[in-house]
């Protein structure tokens, strides 16, 4: 067997991941409250990813208090993420956003939700869900299929299909909410009440559609709500059915002349007339004309009205579940808690005191766009770091290098979201928004990025007390090209990018972390794009081997911790394993992670293993001197 092929045995042998210890009797080793804010002070600046740092099926509940702030993000709470609480500092301000739609050519109805909450037993306040994708099709803001789900105080913003009340022997329960929506705004196959609400028709069409199954005693039930509608709308149905049985109730609400006569339609279906259960009781408003219904639907009698109590809604439709009656009624959480917000906010410095070296006097052109929960940012001409100072210093700090191929920067994903991650550790970072090489700036692109780097090392050493951080424990990390950059400047350190700079401060990092980097510019293995874009079609071999990192390492580099998936069609894992087995011939530490799938650009996550390689890599860092 060669050495190359026992490499690859070796590491699908020792990395393929081992489960995780299971979570039994003690749940205090667990956290169990998490903050997002979009100004650094919460554990986290995206809901998701305070989601995925929440252990499933917890032994106490969880609460996530998310200040205010527009989250531009598709979210999703799993169902084994049972009993988690989101409150907001403010319902009208606390947004969450996104703009999927049925029609997209990436999305069919079910998929195209802003929120999709799954896990039982969740509660939600003083929170706005939102789809802003217009009315071009079907847009949810809301998927919940989740039981015992309490949502009050909160808004849903669509158009067609704002909200789906999805399971069919789910329960939900909407208090003092405002919805709004065109054609079926409300609908799915769940038992949900939906009291002292503001029901808003945006549009000549129907409120409701509802899919309850057959035998299922209740279906969606509106009590003491307020229907309004735009001054534009003319005819606003209360409901129609999307599947036989539906069943639909509206009790003592508002309905406003906009309101159909006939109230209900049968969706081009006569025989439906024949299953469904539609029906009000003592409805009030111009739209509230109870001789002109359709002679299926039905006015209750008192005695009939009566059933409609909470509990009894609820109740009918699981009677098998007995436990926790009153869980509509409870707010496990209280208010929301500004003191659980203990970090500072972060900090955006300039890299450079003064004008920008190697560079030409140019219009700043940056510019960055958010895709699929991501912020790319490209045309960078004007560096910074971004400062996460944990709340709790335990004196290390790294420098965080986001990828992109050296034509973007994934500034979140690789980077924001990372800090975020290693505050929780007691680490301070800096994501280093480095210039991106392109000749309408830079001078010499293809040092620009390495100045860069070997500043923000020099600005965190001679600034380390103001920082709080140990100025001999200042580590650099890098993701795809921005591992390149990061392994560059973990083996460039005697070589000044700034031929001018005369500052006599080391810019050697003490320890590199390198995930899914690319290393090696040699064209059998390297990312093409990243090198021509850092160096050009036409370089020469002397610049190839320059950018070749594998071929830089030194006694003198610092300990390396590496991330690959074996399966990396974009940047092939041998970069990773060339700088591995470069660290070992010169005698360097070194700890290499290979995952057999994973792809490239996993980010904090590989979906396709149980293992965490963040979890590894927080072991490897405690190791450190």
């Amino acid at each position: 067997m060669t050495v190359m092929r026992f490499l690859y045995f070796l590491c699908a042998l020792c990395f393929i991941s081992p489960p995780l210890p299971a979570q039994t009797a003690n749940p205090g080793q667990y956290k169990y409250v998490f903050t997002v804010a979009k100004d650094g002070s919460g554990d986290f600046m995206f809901i998701q990813d305070a989601i995925n740092a929440m252990r499933g099926f917890p032994l106490a509940p969880i609460t996530l208090y998310i200040r205010n702030g527009v989250y531009k993000e598709k979210i999703s709470l799993p169902a084994n993420n049972t009993d988690v609480s989101f409150i907001g500092e403010s319902a009208d301000s606390t947004i969450i956003s996104f703009s999927d739609y049925s029609g997209d050519g990436n999305h069919s109805t079910f998929s195209s939700y802003t929120a999709r909450i799954s896990g039982n037993r969740f509660f939600a306040q003083n929170i706005t869900f939102v789809n802003t994708a217009g009315r071009v099709g079907q847009a949810l803001a809301l998927f919940v299929d989740a039981d015992k789900a309490v949502f009050r105080n909160c808004r849903f913003i669509g158009n067609q299909d704002t909200i789906y009340l999805g399971g069919e022997n789910a329960r939900q329960y909407f208090s003092d909410c405002y919805i709004e929506g065109t054609t079926d705004f409300i609908f799915g196959p769940a038992t949900a009440v939906f009291e002292n609400c503001r029901i808003h028709g945006k549009s000549d069409s129907f409120i409701t559609a509802a899919n309850t199954a057959k035998g299922k005693k209740m279906g969606l039930v509106f009590l003491d709500c307020k229907i309004t509608a735009d001054p534009a709308v003319t005819k606003l149905y209360l409901g129609r059915p999307w599947r036989a049985y539906a069943k639909t109730v509206f009790i003592r609400c508002e309905l406003p002349l906009q309101i159909a006569r006939e109230g209900w339609d049968h969706w081009g279906n006569p025989e439906n007339e024949k299953t469904v259960e539609y029906a009000e009781y003592e409805n009030t408003g111009e739209g509230a004309v109870i001789k002109e219904r359709v002679g299926w639907s039905k006015q209750l009698s008192r005695k009939e009205a009566r059933l409609y109590t909470l509990k009894n809604i609820f109740d009918n439709n699981n009677a098998t579940v007995q436990n926790n009656q009153n869980w509509f009624m409870e707010n496990p959480v209280g208010k929301f808690d500004k003191a659980v917000f203990t970090h500072q906010p972060t900090r955006v410095i300039p890299l450079y005191k003064g004008a920008v070296p190697n560079a030409k006097p140019v219009m700043d052109e940056e510019n960055s766009t958010f895709r699929d929960n991501v912020t790319r940012i490209a045309k960078v001409s004007h560096p910074t770091l971004t400062v996460y100072t944990p709340a709790k210093p335990n004196g290390q700090s790294v420098i965080i290098c986001p990828g992109g191929g050296y034509a973007i920067l994934a500034f979140d994903k690789e980077g924001t979201r990372i800090a975020q991650v290693l505050n929780s550790w007691g680490i301070t970072a800096f994501v280093l928004k480095y210039r991106l090489p392109d000749d309408s700036y830079c001078i010499d692109k293809s040092l620009a990025p390495l100045q860069d780097a070997q500043q923000a090392i020099r600005l965190v050493r001679e600034n380390a007390e103001a920082f709080g951080v140990d100025k001999h424990k200042i580590g650099i990390m890098g993701f795809s090209a921005g591992g390149h950059l990061a392994s560059t400047a973990a083996t460039h350190f005697t070589v000044p990018a700034d031929p001018g700079e005369t500052d006599t401060t080391s810019l050697r990092p003490d320890f590199a972390i390198l995930i899914y980097p690319v290393i090696s510019f040699d064209s059998s293995i390297a990312h093409m794009g990243s090198r021509y874009n850092l160096i050009g079609k036409a370089a020469d071999q002397d610049q190839v081997q320059f950018f070749s990192n594998e071929l830089r390492v030194s006694a003198k580099t610092p300990p390396s911790f590496l991330v690959h998936a074996g399966d990396d069609g974009t940047v092939p894992v041998e970069n990773s394993i060339r700088y591995y087995q470069a660290c070992i011939r010169n005698k360097v530490p070194a700890e290499l992670h290979i995952y057999p799938h994973g792809g490239h650009g996993f980010g904090l996550y590989n979906t396709t293993t149980k293992d965490n390689w963040m979890e590894r890599l927080h072991n490897w860092l405690r190791g450190l001197p």
